[in-house]
């Protein structure tokens, strides 16, 4: 994994436009089976034993590095059951 600052690049991933892929990547599911935990464990590799529950969204984007291409996720976390259909 590339770190926040790339020498290759010389830029800050996060508001970095040059890349080779993009993918919009939404994660949903019940209350409180840890979405936001997720993201903030992948995207920042970081990990915080209680949240508050979502309101709304939560978003991260991480750029990684596969075969000499460049990706960039924006990675999206939706609260959880209210309105999603789900019981």
């Amino acid at each position: 994994m590339a770190s926040a600052t790339d020498s290759r690049y010389g830029q800050k991933e996060s508001s970095d436009q040059n890349f080779d892929y993009m993918f919009k990547i939404l994660i949903i599911g019940n209350s409180s089976v840890g979405k936001t935990s997720f993201l903030f464990r992948y995207a920042d590799d970081s990990f915080t034993p209680a949240f508050v529950s979502t309101v709304g969204i939560d978003f991260k984007v991480k750029t990684i590095y596969r075969n000499d291409k460049r990706i960039k996720l924006q990675i999206w976390v939706s609260a959880g059951g209210q309105g999603l259909g789900q019981d």
